[in-house]
């Protein structure tokens, strides 16, 4: 079950419903959030890897945003490559598959797309840029944060609306966070999420730090 907050109103958490529905890999499926930006600006890069013995990949991944999948884990695979590859080719936990076999689609198609491809499988994943929020109260955030109990690796930003978060991104364009974006601590909160999520219903000033996905 999926949890939100409407940070600034509720007193505790409602739950969201996601309706579970099958979907396919089509190779036009443009990515989420695609834009005209050059890999390297979005601080993009490609991995390679081979199923096992079993015909596995070892792979753990962190689905609870069902636009996106992420990596969860470092896996044994996972550091046997970064042992191998290129520099700025490591991958790390909460990067971000945005392609597999070259074609991008939304995380859940992705996910089902891991389970059926070729023996080799190589990735498109992204990095992350750490940006901090410093807002001042009084004053609505105007965001929802969701995340899964015991599941999500942090919250992430569900929706924007007017308040301090959308005025901090027009006043700071280069710093700015957009919705999908993890919440990776609020106040030096950082675990579990229910507390990250409850930090920011606090009416304090906030230090938010986000984990920014640019593209």
């Amino acid at each position: 079950m999926f949890f939100c907050c409407c940070t600034e109103e509720k007193e505790g958490y409602d739950s969201l419903h996601v309706e579970e529905k099958e979907t396919k890999l089509v190779r036009s499926t443009p990515a989420l959030g695609s834009s005209a930006m050059p890999e390297e600006e979005k601080q993009c890069f490609h991995a390679t890897l081979r199923r096992n013995a079993e015909g596995k990949l070892d792979l753990v991944l962190e689905k609870s945003d069902t636009d996106y999948v992420m990596i969860k884990k470092i896996t044994p695979a996972l550091a046997e490559w970064n042992k191998t590859c290129r520099a700025g080719q490591q991958i790390a936990v909460m990067d971000r598959i945005l392609e597999v076999g070259g074609m991008p689609a939304p995380g859940k198609e992705l996910a089902k797309a891991l389970e059926v491809s070729s023996a080799e499988v190589t990735l498109l994943l992204q990095r992350p840029q750490i940006r901090t929020l410093r807002l001042k109260r009084p004053g609505k955030l105007g965001i929802i944060a969701n995340y899964m109990p015991n599941y999500s690796l942090k919250p992430w930003i569900d929706t924007i609306a007017d308040g301090l978060v959308n005025s901090w991104n027009q006043d700071n364009p280069d710093a700015s966070v957009r919705e999908h974006d993890r919440i990776m601590s609020v106040n030096g909160v950082s675990n579990p999420p229910e507390d990250v999520v409850i930090q920011m219903r606090k009416q304090d000033d906030l230090e938010i730090v986000i984990l920014h996905y640019p593209c």
